[in-house]
């Protein structure tokens, strides 16, 4: 991604949102369509057309749990671990999504690059706890621990977005 680029997306937000600093999420978010996270290239475009020091727009990207500065999987699966779904059972479904996967228990991606695994605070779901979201597009529950091998199944072999909105 390339500051042009990131100006192209920008220009019809510009009357909408004056202040750069307000176009720094919707630019961010679009850097991140082309391979699902930020690199330092992806950063500098950014802090380009807004205008915004490159510190500050990693500082931005870095809080947001939704701007992955660090490759990610071909799809992302955030298990809810709130309240509602913790006492449902989400810690488990975590623990057993990650040991499917081979990953250490704070999660990550598969080494195939396939998947990765992620907490996420409230989902919206509680009724159907304890809920699971794949990529944004996704959120499905309840998903109990004893589904989660027939889950990631489910997820691996579901096509890719073409657009990589996270």
């Amino acid at each position: 991604m390339n500051a042009d680029q990131v100006n192209a997306y920008l220009a019809p937000l510009r009357d909408r949102y004056p202040e750069s600093r307000a176009l720094i999420l919707p630019a961010l978010k679009y850097a991140q369509t082309e391979k699902g996270w930020l690199d330092l290239e992806d950063l500098e475009a950014v802090a380009e057309a807004t205008g915004l020091t490159s510190a500050y727009v990693e500082s931005v990207a870095s809080f947001y749990d939704r701007l992955y500065l660090r490759p990610t999987g071909r799809r992302i699966v955030s298990v809810c671990v709130t309240l509602s779904c913790m006492l449902r059972g989400s810690d488990q479904l975590y623990a057993r999504l990650c040991d499917l996967e081979g990953l250490p228990p704070e999660g990550g991606t598969s080494e195939d690059g396939g998947v990765t695994i992620q907490t996420a605070q409230c989902l919206g779901y509680c009724d159907k706890a304890p809920c699971v979201q794949v990529d944004v597009d996704e959120t499905e529950g309840p998903v109990l621990p004893d589904e989660a091998e027939e889950f990631l199944a489910k997820v691996r072999a579901a096509a890719q977005p073409t657009e990589v909105w996270r």
